[in-house]
């Protein structure tokens, strides 16, 4: 029997979702929790996650809308410091919600992309962009876009754009 993790109702080993709350379940060798909220285990990595529908996909009450604008003006204020908080936040919600339990947490991105130079926040905005393509659930090149912007030292745009993906898929 497997608990769903959302729930705690048991179901068959056989099932992908709960009867009860229409959650993804853990796969049978899953064991690995997301480390930044409560939805728990997931059924599947980020790469062969896809095949869930989004009538079927967990609603996130813990991650809420924020305003682009007053995270643009403090990312100013602050000397680009709330723009290390964004992209934590950021990283997190959108692994959280692309169901993507291999992804490392927002504190590791931070120090990769200190270590690198730089080099690995290029890696994680083309990858920021694919997992919002899921999200959104269009097919398109915004991996590209994100990567372009960054490379031009326009990395508050692609984070704009995230978050204006994450307010879009919670309402």
């Amino acid at each position: 029997m497997k608990i769903c993790p959302h729930c705690g109702t048991s179901c068959r080993n056989d099932q992908k979702y709960c009867e009860n709350c229409g959650a993804p379940l853990p796969a049978a060798g899953a064991s690995r929790a997301y480390a930044g909220g409560s939805a728990g285990d997931r059924s599947a990595p980020f790469s062969d996650s896809r095949d869930i529908p989004p009538q079927d996909r967990v609603i996130y009450t813990d991650i809420i809308p924020h305003s682009i604008p007053v995270s643009i003006i403090l990312c100013i204020v602050t000397c680009g410091l709330y723009g290390l908080y964004w992209m934590y936040r950021l990283n997190n919600e959108i692994n959280e919600m692309a169901e993507d339990i291999q992804a490392p947490e927002g504190l590791l991105v931070i120090i990769f992309t200190v270590i690198s130079c730089g080099i690995y926040g290029l890696y994680w905005f083309y990858q920021m962009g694919r997992k919002c393509d899921y999200i959104s659930g269009v097919d398109s090149s915004s991996s590209v876009l994100y990567l372009v912007l960054a490379l031009f030292g326009l990395g508050i745009i692609p984070m704009a754009l995230m978050q204006d993906t994450i307010n879009k898929a919670l309402q």
